[in-house]
């Protein structure tokens, strides 16, 4: 009779214990999402500029200079264009 017993708590408890792993919310991956320039501009932005953030390469994104505008908002620059560099020393960064 004990054998029994056992052999049938088992799958309960199993049930159990998928059903707490189940419960919680932060045990399971969550979906990624970027937000970031995939390629950037050369050409010098003609637009009202407020800011700018530098964004490190680190794939799917690739390095650049986001700066933010009043018109159209952020656009992706090269860091290595020379108008990038003299604008970013007279803009504020952005955090």
């Amino acid at each position: 009779m004990q054998r029994s017993l056992k052999f049938a708590a088992f799958p309960v408890l199993m049930a159990l214990v998928v059903a707490a792993v189940m419960a919680n919310p932060y045990r399971r991956p969550t979906r990624v999402t970027t937000s970031c320039c995939k390629s950037v501009s050369r050409v010098k932005i003609p637009y009202n500029i407020t800011g700018y953030r530098e964004q490190s390469a680190l794939k799917p994104c690739v390095a650049a200079v986001i700066f933010y505008t009043k018109e159209i908002g952020p656009v992706c620059s090269s860091p290595i264009a020379r108008w990038v560099k003299n604008k970013m020393k007279v803009v504020p960064m952005v955090n």
